[in-house]
């Protein structure tokens, strides 16, 4: 009885897992084709679209055939070279919309020569033109090896187009990869009947933490690298979703640089605007009734300073640097700083460890929230003890609408006439930065009650 039934569970076993194998590598071959050409795609627009911000309008027409020694021509040529280094491409094309060759790293399109090249990607460039910058099929280049181009309009007007173009290197650790999968499913079949059991248990261990990156990379967590511990299709999930992580963050990272820049870019004329609206402030001393408008001028570019700070704030966040401190004196002072609506209820020396200055920014975000909703309510601070210290911010409003409130935490969505969107995205951050999430749902008073909670000290 024992021979048949071996023979059952050998043919149990070993046929599903040939076909389970050979549909897993097929499916998880292909995925990873489409995901790597994909993630070149989205890579090589993204960088596009970020040259594209180097380039204005005016110097495509500024230069033509003969300008080569023109100092123009010679910074348009130094910005194109520091957007290939920045976004690490093999090269960065400047055309107009006739294909008209307007600055090549490579030099291999001159000034006002027709790029002939790019000519099967007129497709690409009409979305490009339309405001969707896109990225070309594979293609070969002149070395044999496939490239992929990125396309990008420079001016609303779509004045020209920024070109980048990147090779596919992924191709050849895919071939390698497509023969590790062979070989590792082979070497799995033959485990699977051997060593079943054993295998279960070692799963189980894996599996479990690499939920727990899964986790962490969905509250935005992209700092820890996930742990690659075995060496079969688990290890290859593991380097996936590692991979995944590191490309998330570096989306992050250029998506932060480029705020970044904006911001600053934008804060220089504000300060000239500000210079000259005082000067204009003095000048219509004797005329009460222009310097209202004054005022409004002034009223404006504060707002719009504190959009800029947001911005560079939100870009520039640093990590947190836990400290230990009382939960009840941080509330107090963020009741005193937001008006004399904001109670708190805590108990004394309830202590905390987190960092205090990025607590205290999310704090007061949630504080003024909750007084801008009720100008003539109260907002209520609370902070409760337990295995770790639960923080609440609620007020007597109408509440956050079920509809948006998976929308708020996400930057730049506001339900404000005059809001950047990036207060509550800002506070969702901190509070993953410190292991936790935030929610919000009705409060006992009728309005919204937005929870968190940090490591209790």
């Amino acid at each position: 009885m024992g021979a048949p039934l071996l023979r059952k569970l050998l043919v149990a076993t070993l046929l599903p897992s040939v076909a389970v194998v050979a549909m897993f590598g097929v499916l998880a071959h292909e995925v990873a084709r489409r995901a790597l050409e994909e993630e070149l795609g989205k890579r090589l627009a993204a960088a596009a679209a970020g040259a594209a911000l180097l380039v204005l309008p005016e110097q495509i027409a500024a230069i033509g055939p003969g300008d080569e020694s023109s100092a123009t021509y010679a910074n348009l040529r130094k910005r194109l070279e520091q957007a290939r280094l920045q976004f690490d491409v093999r090269r960065v094309m400047l055309v107009d919309r006739g294909l008209a060759g307007r600055g090549d790293t490579e030099g291999l399109v001159g000034l006002g020569a027709k790029a002939h090249e790019l000519g099967a990607d007129l497709p690409e460039m009409d979305r490009a033109a339309a405001g969707h910058p896109n990225a070309s099929p594979l293609f070969p280049g002149r070395d044999g090896r496939p490239y992929k181009r990125g396309y990008a309009r420079i001016g609303p007007a779509a004045t020209g187009f920024v070109v980048v173009e990147g090779s596919a290197d992924y191709f050849a650790s895919l071939a390698a990869f497509r023969r590790w999968l062979v070989a590792a499913g082979a070497a799995g079949i033959a485990l699977v009947v051997i060593f079943s059991v054993l295998v279960a248990r070692r799963i189980t261990g894996p599996l479990s933490r690499l939920a727990a990156a899964a986790e962490r990379i969905g509250r935005g967590d992209l700092r820890v690298q996930v742990p690659i511990e075995t060496r079969d299709e688990i290890g290859l999930l593991a380097a996936r979703l590692d991979e995944m992580r590191a490309a998330l963050a570096a989306r992050d990272e250029r998506l932060q640089m480029m705020l970044a820049g904006i911001a600053h870019e934008v804060r220089n004329p504000l300060g000239g605007l500000a210079l000259y609206a005082g000067l204009l402030r003095e000048g219509l001393a004797g005329q009460q009734e222009r310097l209202g408008e004054v005022v409004r001028i002034e009223r404006e570019i504060a707002y719009l300073e504190m959009v800029v700070t947001e911005f560079l704030e939100y870009a520039r966040r640093p990590a947190p640097r836990p400290e230990t401190f009382d939960a009840r004196a941080l509330l107090e002072e963020v009741a005193d700083l937001c008006g004399p609506q904001v109670r708190v209820e805590a108990a004394p020396k309830l202590m905390v460890r987190a960092d205090r200055g990025q607590l205290r920014r999310a704090l007061i975000n949630l504080a003024r929230n909750g007084v801008a909703a009720v100008p003539s309510g109260q907002v209520v601070l609370t902070a409760t003890a337990g295995a770790r210290v639960v923080w609440e911010v609620r007020d007597s409003g109408s509440g956050v609408a079920e509809d948006i409130r998976d929308k708020i935490f996400t930057p730049f969505f506001t339900t404000r006439e005059k809001g950047t969107g990036l207060g509550l995205a800002f506070v969702r951050d901190i509070v993953r930065d410190h292991g936790s999430d935030v929610s919000v749902d009705r409060a006992p008073e009728g309005g919204a009650r937005f929870r968190f909670d940090t490591e209790a000290a």
